[in-house]
């Protein structure tokens, strides 16, 4: 071969190393946006408009609607029917700064029981959030939030018949941490909240229902660490870690027990977007709950986490979701379960105005320490109607039933409940 071939082939295999480094560096290897959900898919016409004010694009809305239930108690007994009428503001907002980024999320509700009053109940939320772009690459994020709402009655917590539903207080802060470049991707975040829960009374009895064991400070941290192998295809590895620390001993039999509490899993996972109109995001692990007294039991095994959407059309999403967890029940004799739930969601635009959605889920927890097993399913129907930017309508229909099974179950907390609703969202401007 001579120089001048030696060199030609070098230089082309040169140019094309070159080209293929400037080409990786200019996508962005963890954009997701080949398909479009349908819930996501922007339509001018019937989209809400945000509002200025100053710096900020904000976006209200006013809510307004009524619902049935025939089971306002969600008891297997002497079941009762009502209606509910529910109204509400909420706001989001956000910066439209070019880098950094100042926004927050406010709203408050209120549910009036129009034959059952101790069911009325207010839902307040509020949260700050910021963003600080260090550098192209790297990111600080952080918030403040508070929350004062109640526990829903189809909690398992609820099994003991309160006379009204449990209040909920939660403040909290969160800070983040996120760097991507090119291939690489770590993004983390620690957490501390606060949970206090409101006494009640028992149906029938008056007897008090004290909720101060469940008073806790939770401290959590996660990390995952990408790697993209290609533009639609990465893997990564990722790591959670949980505290709780309650405020007051249990009085657990005449003897203090403590249900403090430590866990984490670990895990490894995949993310992607295919040709085959595809993309989801799944991982495996192993997951640890350690309990600070031995009375009660420790948990392991194996951890799952996944979601995954299909696309078999642009007016059409189909979604699948997985998750294996530990969870902290409340439940006075038993604080930990392992729940093990799936879930099927499909969404379809009718019209460009009309959505239409429906869901099953289907939910298993599995109690540590006593012999009891909740198995739960819910059904839902809904449809959006898009007036047009200002006035959309709502309807939904929901069934859920719980079966419980086991020898250290008392009484029947089993049950069935229908609700269906109907509700309008304003967007003023």
């Amino acid at each position: 071969m001579t120089d001048l071939k030696r060199m030609t082939l070098t230089s082309v295999a040169l140019c094309a190393i070159v080209a293929s480094v400037a080409n990786a560096q200019g996508n962005d290897f963890y954009s997701r946006d080949k398909y479009t959900a349908v819930q996501d898919r922007a339509q001018p016409e019937f989209d809400p408009e945000p509002v200025r004010l100053g710096a900020f694009m904000v976006r209200p809305v006013a809510e307004l609607g009524v619902a049935y239930s025939d089971n306002i108690f969600v008891s297997s007994q002497d079941e009762q029917s009502g209606a509910i009428g529910n109204a509400g503001v909420a706001a989001t907002g956000a910066t439209t700064w070019s880098v950094h980024q100042v926004g927050f999320d406010v709203s408050a509700r209120r549910n009036e029981y129009f034959d059952q009053g101790n069911e009325s109940n207010n839902d307040l939320r509020a949260r700050v959030n910021g963003r600080l772009d260090v550098t192209r690459n790297f990111s600080l994020g952080g918030g403040i939030y508070a929350e004062e709402r109640i526990e829903p009655r189809t909690d398992i917590t609820n099994d003991f018949s309160p006379d009204e539903p449990i209040s909920v207080s939660v403040q909290g802060a969160d800070v983040s941490l996120i760097y991507q470049s090119d291939r690489v991707r770590w993004t983390n975040g620690l957490g501390i909240r606060e949970e206090d829960y409101g006494n009640s009374r028992q149906t029938g009895t008056g007897a008090l229902i004290d909720q101060t064991y469940r008073d806790r400070t939770v401290v959590d941290g996660r990390t995952r660490l990408s790697y993209a192998v290609s533009p639609n295809f990465a893997v990564f590895g990722q790591a959670t870690y949980e505290q709780r620390e309650h405020d007051a001993l249990q009085d657990f039999g005449g003897i203090p027990r403590s249900r403090d509490s430590e866990g984490y899993t670990v895990a490894a996972g995949v993310d992607f977007e295919l040709a085959a109109l595809v993309r989801g995001d799944v991982a495996v692990g192993y997951l640890k709950e350690t309990r600070s007294d031995t009375f009660f039991e420790d948990v392991s095994g194996l951890s799952f986490d996944g979601r995954l959407q299909w696309f078999p059309t642009e007016l059409t999403t189909f979604t699948f979701t997985g998750t294996r967890r530990v969870t902290d029940t409340g439940f006075f004799s038993s604080p930990t379960a392992v729940q093990t739930r799936g879930g099927f969601r499909v969404d379809h635009e009718l019209r460009r105005n009309i959505v239409l959605r429906g869901d099953a889920i289907y939910r298993v927890t599995d109690f540590e320490g006593i012999d009891r097993e909740d198995e739960a399913t819910e059904f839902g129907v809904s449809a959006i109607y898009k007036v047009n930017r200002r006035v959309h309508f709502d309807v939904f229909l929901n069934r859920l039933d719980r079966d419980v099974t086991g020898v250290d179950v008392f009484g029947d907390p089993s049950f069935g409940v229908t609700r269906a609703g109907v509700g309008v969202r304003l967007f003023p401007y």
